[in-house]
């Protein structure tokens, strides 16, 4: 696997794991923090499942491997954001801003075109206001 890939299992596996150790006197962790991390599961799961799928090539000159559609950085900042945006209203604003700018961070740096970023940014808003609707997607069954 590529190093960006174990990178992204470590973000992920080493919360979850640190949540799963809990003890019982311990209260639940925040809707918000569980919310944050079903997000970044099924964005991670969602985007490689699509990029092997589609197989689009990276824009020319990129010097990256791998494929370019959807843009994960940007499906994940738009997950977050939606994420955040429900746990913080007033900063909603200050959430998608971010978002924007790793979107447009990721044509800047020629790893992307556009179509790949504003697919990861509907993707991310998607998969980010469902888990929120549903309180999870993937962690929503699990005891805490």
């Amino acid at each position: 696997m590529k190093l960006i890939t174990w990178l992204l299992l470590a973000l992920v596996c080493c919360p979850a794991a640190a949540l799963a150790e809990e003890t019982p006197s311990t209260p639940p962790p925040p809707p918000e923090l569980r919310q944050a991390l079903d997000v970044a599961i099924t964005t991670t799961i969602s985007v490689e499942l699509l990029k092997r799928t589609f197989r689009d090539p990276r824009p020319e000159d990129s010097g990256l491997g791998g494929y370019a559609f959807p843009s994960g950085h940007a499906t994940a900042a738009f997950a977050l954001a939606a994420v955040a945006s429900e746990y913080q209203p007033e900063q909603k604003w200050l959430w998608y801003l971010v978002a924007a700018g790793v979107a447009w961070s990721r044509v800047e740096c020629n790893a992307h075109d556009w179509d790949d970023v504003i697919a990861g940014a509907a993707l991310g808003n998607w998969l980010g206001n469902t888990t929120v609707a549903h309180g999870g997607l993937v962690l929503k069954e699990w005891e805490w």
